[in-house]
C-alpha cells in the first residue's frame, strides 16, 4: 500500500456544465478506485471536492462525496455518491456568532465549543464511510480528523489546502490572528507561540477522539497534521508563493474550478444587457453581525459610484430591503457566469470567490472576516490586484465608495495578466494525477 496522510482545506469556483453520466469517457491507466473526498466547513469547502470529484470520475474512478448534510441535495443533484459528515454549518454558525468574528480570542472560544463533541463523532462516521475506500482526500475542518481515520484503517490520503495561510511562515502570521503587513520576526514569534496554544485547546479533544478508535495519543497536533503524504496546495502559486522553509515539500497544483450546470436566470441576464456592468456585493457563507451592518451600508456606498448593483444574498440573507429602483438581489448564480460581467466583485475573501473573481479578471475589493480571508486579501493588495482590504466589522459607507473607486483605477493589467494563468490552470487534474501516482507501484 502506499503512504498515507496528510493535511486539508479548501474551497473553489464554477464554470462550464455537465453530470457524472456525461463524465465518464477517458480510459484510466490505472485500476478504478473509489476515492472518499472528505470535507467540512461551507460551500467554499465543499465546491472544491466536487471539482475534485468531476476530474476522479473522468478519469473512471469512484468519488463519494462526505459532507455536511446541508450539501446532500447539491451534490446528489450532480449525480455524486453522498454521505453525511459532521453538523449543519449554517446552523453551527447562527449557535456560535464568534465563529464568525475576527477577534482572535473569542473565535477560539468558538472553535474550542465546536470541537467539544465533533471530532469523535466525525471520526466514526468517516471510519464507515471509509470502509470500502481505496484512498481519501479531505479539507476544510476534516482535516482535524481525516489523519486519525487514514491511519486507524491503514488507508493512504492526503489533503488539499486551499489556501497557504495554515502553513508556518515569516511572510505571514496564524490564520486565527487578523493583522497583516507585520515583520517576519514577529510573524515568527506569533507562530512560535500559536503551536503550544493550540495544543494545549486542541490536543487533548483529539486524543479522546482517537482513544475512541483506539489509537494512541499524539504529543503535537500539528507534526500529526503535516505527517505522512504532504498535503497539495490548491491555490495559484504566484498570489501564494512558497516559503523557502517549505523547502518544497507541499507540491502546488492550483485553483479548483467546479463545472457547475447552473446558467443565470433569464431575467438575471435581460438585466445584465440592459445596462452598464453593476458592481456585485457578496459575502458567500459569511453571517452574522458584521454582514448584517455592512447590509445596511451597502446602499449609500454603492449609489455613491453611480453605478447599479446586484446583492447576493448568500448565508446572510441579505435581503436588499429598500435598494434603489433597477438594483437586483440573487439567491444563487454562477460566479463563473456573473463575474465576468460585474464592474467590481466585493466580497469576503474567501478563496473560491477569490479565484473566481481573478480568473474573470475583475477589479476586486475585498473585506474580509475572518481566518485565511485576511491572508487573501493582504496579498491580493500587494500584487496590486485589489485595493488595500477593509475588515468588514470596521468598514464605513465612505471607505467602501473609496474602495470601489480605487479598485476600478487600478491597471488592468495584473488582473488580465492573472486571468490568462487561471483561465490555462490545470489545477484538479494535477491532484488526479497524484492520487493515481499512489498507486503506480
Amino acid at each position: 500500500m502506499p503512504p498515507s496522510r496528510g493535511l486539508g482545506c479548501i474551497a473553489g469556483g464554477v464554470t462550464a456544465s455537465f453530470t457524472v453520466s456525461q463524465v465518464r469517457r477517458q480510459v484510466n491507466p490505472t485500476r478504478s478506485l473509489r476515492v472518499v473526498l472528505a470535507t467540512v466547513g461551507t460551500r467554499g469547502d465543499v465546491q472544491p471536492m466536487l471539482a475534485l470529484a468531476q476530474a476522479l470520475a473522468e478519469r473512471g474512478h469512484v468519488p463519494v462525496l462526505a459532507a455536511p448534510p446541508n450539501f446532500e441535495a447539491w451534490i446528489r443533484s450532480l449525480g455524486f455518491e453522498f454521505s453525511p459528515l459532521g453538523v449543519d454549518i449554517r446552523v453551527m454558525f447562527a449557535q456560535q456568532p464568534d465563529l464568525l468574528t475576527g477577534n482572535p480570542w473569542r473565535m477560539l472560544k468558538g472553535a474550542v465549543r465546536y470541537l467539544g463533541a465533533q471530532p469523535a463523532l466525525q471520526m466514526h462516521q468517516l471510519k464507515g464511510i471509509c470502509a470500502s475506500a481505496d484512498v481519501m482526500l479531505y479539507g476544510g475542518l476534516a482535516l482535524f480528523v481525516a489523519p486519525s481515520v487514514c491511519e486507524s484503517l491503514d488507508l493512504p490520503g492526503f489533503g488539499v489546502l486551499f489556501t497557504t495561510s495554515l502553513l508556518p511562515s515569516d511572510q505571514h502570521p496564524p490564520p486565527t490572528i487578523p493583522w497583516h503587513g507585520l515583520p517576519p520576526w514577529l510573524n515568527q514569534l506569533i507562530w512560535r507561540v500559536d503551536r503550544p496554544l493550540g495544543n494545549l485547546l486542541l490536543r487533548g479533544r483529539l486524543n479522546r477522539a482517537r482513544a475512541s478508535l483506539g489509537l494512541l495519543p499524539v504529543p503535537d497536533i500539528w507534526s500529526h497534521l503535516l505527517s505522512g503524504n504532504p498535503p497539495s496546495l490548491a491555490v495559484d502559486e504566484v498570489l501564494l508563493p512558497a516559503d523557502n522553509r517549505w523547502q518544497g515539500r507541499y507540491p502546488y497544483a492550483n485553483f479548483l474550478f467546479l463545472d457547475d450546470p447552473a446558467a443565470l436566470d433569464p431575467e438575471l441576464e435581460a438585466w445584465l444587457s440592459a445596462g452598464e456592468p453593476p458592481v456585485f456585493v457578496g459575502f458567500g457563507s459569511m453571517s452574522g453581525q458584521a454582514t448584517q451592518r455592512i447590509e445596511r451600508l451597502i446602499v449609500e456606498a454603492v449609489s455613491a459610484t453611480g453605478r447599479r448593483c446586484i446583492v447576493g444574498a448568500g448565508w446572510a440573507a441579505m435581503s436588499g430591503a429598500a435598494l434603489p429602483p433597477g438594483w437586483r438581489v440573487v439567491s444563487d448564480a454562477p460566479h463563473a457566469r456573473l463575474f465576468p460581467r460585474a464592474a467590481v466583485v466585493v466580497h469576503h475573501g474567501g478563496s473560491g470567490t477569490t479565484a473566481q473573481a481573478l480568473r474573470a479578471g475583475v477589479p476586486q475589493v475585498v473585506l474580509p472576516l475572518i481566518l485565511d480571508q485576511f491572508h487573501h486579501a493582504h496579498r491580493l493588495y500587494l500584487m496590486g490586484l485589489a485595493p488595500r482590504p477593509l475588515p468588514m466589522e470596521k468598514v464605513t459607507s465612505a471607505g467602501l465608495t473609496q474602495a470601489i473607486e480605487a479598485a476600478l483605477a487600478l491597471p488592468a493589467g495584473p488582473r488580465a495578466t492573472a486571468s490568462a494563468r487561471l483561465l490555462a490552470s490545470h489545477g484538479r487534474e494535477q491532484i488526479v494525477q497524484r492520487v493515481e501516482a499512489l498507486f503506480a507501484h
